[in-house]
């Protein structure tokens, strides 16, 4: 067709790569590193085999890997207990190391050095530039915490948002308003409680994503079905609506805004955008009603929406995919153009390319405006689920996911099902009953999708209460929702205390999965645009090339930020075995001398007084200088 030859002619597969063991992986977050290349974060069941090379200590572990510009291994990582250990968020620090959080059940046994205080806790671990361990802090109350997102703030210490249906114990200062309701904490730069906030009202309320504001406080973004109660001062629109909320630097309440149609409207990302308005993402299914003036497609669309500083609305857009359209990252370039990730299920053409799978990672990059500039879509025959799209250093665009391909007419795990009860009761976390909104039958007539199942039996049990899990978290859909969809059908808790998955048996687990033959793993190989498979699911990264858009350069010596006020980074663009660094002032006089080994070298110049200065790094590859600006603004 030729508008999906227009759409997509400016887009080429530079490579990919499939990252996983025998076993199961699922990446949740990606970053652009300072040097060209990429973390990549997620959490992992495999021991070791494929491309990984720790076992892990309990159920799902923390599995981190550090790549470089042509996707090959730098360092990977391992972190976990004898329980379930979720990541779901990784950040660049000042001091070029890395921030990690993500939810655990845990208690203290192999990497985790403290209990956990309830069900679930948030569990944020500090690496420095090499992935070396620094410090973790093991955050929550008795009952259930849910993190989504951590971000280095201004002053050097963090932001952790989720959501938790604790009330006051362990680290909660208060108790819940219902059911789960968004929950911040502000960290110093050792990882210590300075701040909280507890934000809700009497139903579900989700934290999905925050950013801090220009202004130094804190924008968030979330999903609720709660009617106006508590803290939430407007009542709820549809089934559920994008819910945000602006705090202060010391977190109290500014404004709030509950943005939706009269359906299911599920926001995945917000983000303040350079002309210090906010970009709110996610997927509807609503009708044109209410605030929502496009009515969505065959099923649920990506939904973009972008506020003014006040929160009023300034623009919105839907983008019709496939049959089920799930957005789940937005990235803001540059030059203030937008990046939309997520991905699409169909079962016909989608209008990008020839119908590959289940689902295929969609991205699509749109004006500052709204307007759609390409899209392109990616995949296998099998699920392909797009976590995280942004754009490189390089000018190029990374998609990063997890992938479980399958051979045409082989098989995924069980079955593939879209469900929404008409009327439900859900029960949270520590017992607390919610009556879920009551809604007609469901909207999909193709609720339930069979496939052959190739799985053992054991196998198949295990995998799909996993599966189900990181499909509730990884893709940010409460068990009501109209949107859910995803890895697996299996209705059961990973966290529950009868769950065996869940009760910190994995060792057994994965021993019985280590013993197993190779002809008990499904009939599973690469197909479409993947090229190779380790086991039940991979991270999966692809890196795409702009046509339209000439490459960047690489220098041979930089340093990020510059200016700066405390640390940077000196970014080395070549190879070499050994070297050191000298900061030197304008008048020639040593300051500090050290040996490297690694092409990003932080350097801290918080001792120093404003000035200019000069990095000299000497390898056995060659010599570069680099000037940097301390600047104390």
């Amino acid at each position: 067709m030729l508008f999906s030859f227009f759409l997509n002619y400016g887009q080429e597969i530079l490579w990919e790569k499939s990252l996983g063991g025998r076993h199961a992986d699922y990446l949740m977050d990606a970053q652009a590193t300072p040097d060209y290349g990429f973390i990549l974060a997620g959490s992992s069941l495999s021991k070791n085999s494929g491309n990984k090379i720790d076992d892990n200590e309990g159920d799902l572990d923390y599995w981190i890997w550090k790549m470089d510009e042509n996707g090959e291994l730098e360092w990977q990582k391992s972190f976990g207990g004898s329980g379930t250990d979720l990541l779901q968020s990784v950040e660049l620090t000042i001091d070029g190391g890395f921030i990690l959080a993500g939810t655990s059940n845990s208690n203290k046994s192999a990497y985790k050095i403290e209990d956990g205080k309830g069900l679930d806790d948030f569990w944020v671990i500090k690496l420095n530039a090499g992935g070396g361990q620094q410090w973790q802090r093991t955050i929550g109350g008795s009952g259930q915490e849910k993190l989504q997102r951590i971000c280095q703030t201004k002053d050097g210490g963090y932001i952790l948002g989720g959501s938790s249906d604790s009330d006051k114990s362990g680290d909660k200062q208060r108790d819940s308003y219902g059911s789960l309701d968004y929950w911040v904490l502000k960290l110093d730069n050792e990882g210590k409680i300075e701040w909280q906030q507890t934000i809700g009202g009497i139903y579900l309320d989700e934290l999905r994503s925050l950013d801090q504001t220009i202004d130094s406080g804190y924008i968030l973004g979330g999903y609720s079905n709660s009617p106006k109660s508590g803290v939430k001062s407007e009542d709820n629109i549809g089934v559920g609506d994008y819910w945000i909320v602006k705090l202060d630097k010391r977190g109290n309440v500014e404004w709030q805004r509950t943005i939706g149609g009269n359906r299911d409207d599920q926001l995945q990302v917000i983000h303040q955008s350079h002309d210090k308005g906010f970009l709110l993402a996610g997927s509807s299914d609503s009708e044109s009603t209410f605030e929502k003036r496009v009515s969505n497609g065959k099923g649920s669309d990506f939904w973009v929406v972008k506020l003014k500083q006040d929160g009023e609305i300034f623009w919105q857009e839907t983008y019709d995919i496939g049959k089920t359209d799930i957005l789940t990252s937005l990235f803001e370039n540059a030059d203030g153009s937008i990046l939309l990730g997520g991905f699409a299920k169909s079962e016909e053409e989608i209008g990008v390319t020839d119908y590959k799978g289940i689902n295929d990672y969609v991205a699509i990059k749109i004006k500052e405006n709204g307007e759609e500039c390409w899209r392109k879509s990616v995949g296998s025959s099998g699920e392909d689920i797009l976590k995280k799209v942004i754009e490189t250093r390089d000018g190029g665009y990374l998609l990063a996911g997890a992938s479980n391909a399958t051979k045409k007419g082989g098989s995924t795990f069980g079955n593939y099902k879209q469900s929404y009860p008409t009327a439900k009761t859900l029960k949270i976390g520590n017992g607390k009953n919610i009556k879920a909104i009551e809604e007609g039958s469901a909207y999909i007539n193709d609720q339930v999708k069979q496939f052959n199942d190739e799985v053992n039996t054991f196998y198949k049990e295990k995998i799909e209460k996993v599966t189900d899990k990181i499909n509730e978290t990884a893709n940010n859909i409460n068990k009501d929702s109209r949107l859910k969809m995803g890895m697996s059908t299996s209705a059961g808790n990973l966290l529950n205390n009868n769950s065996p998955i869940g009760s910190g048996n994995g060792n057994d687990f994965l021993s019985g999965l280590a013993g197993m033959n190779d002809d008990k793993l499904p009939n599973s190989q690469p197909s479409g645009d993947k090229m190779r498979n380790y086991g039940f699911s991979d991270f999966w990264i692809v890196k795409l090339k702009d046509k339209l858009k000439s490459s960047k350069i690489k220098a041979n010596i930089e340093a990020f930020p510059n200016p700066t006020k405390a640390f940077t980074n000196v970014i080395i663009g070549f190879e070499f075995e050994k070297g050191s660094a000298t900061v030197v002032d304008l008048g020639g006089h040593v300051l500090e001398q050290f040996e490297i080994k690694s092409r990003t070298v932080p350097v801290n110049m918080s001792n120093y007084p404003e000035g200019i200065y000069i990095v000299n790094i000497r390898t056995d590859k060659g010599k570069e200088s680099v000037k940097i600006i301390k600047n104390n603004k």
